[in-house]
């Protein structure tokens, strides 16, 4: 039952509906991560999978990832904005160094802090 919930990707079925599974982006993230190590140990054959000592890495690898980590933010996004996304008469063509240079100016060292 498991394994069929992982694989047809309803993982939401199998999670405590208080944990915020379907709120929380760090918790989404996180169970997904399990979920997939929780996979590879229920298959059949030996080879495929972990050993022990793997598992312990990978949960503390999954622990220490979320570990302090933000939820995603929602932006809250007026309908003027989305009306100027929209209709802009062309697509917004910027690269890195334009970015860099529009807010962070065009200093050649980008290791100084820089006040807003």
């Amino acid at each position: 039952m498991a394994v069929n919930k992982i694989q047809n990707h309803a993982l939401n079925e199998l999670v405590d509906p208080f944990l915020g599974f379907d709120k929380d982006f760090v918790v989404r993230r996180m169970v997904t991560s399990v979920a997939e190590l929780a996979f590879r140990c229920l298959q059949q054959q030996r080879e495929m999978r972990p050993t022990m000592e793997e598992v312990l890495e990978i949960l503390k690898r999954i622990e220490n990832e979320n570990y302090g980590a933000e939820k995603a933010d929602v932006l809250d996004i007026s309908e003027d904005d989305v009306g100027l996304l929209k209709h802009a008469s062309s697509p917004l063509q910027l690269s890195a160094d334009s970015m860099s240079d529009q807010f962070l100016g065009s200093s050649s060292s980008t290791n100084t802090p820089h006040s807003y």
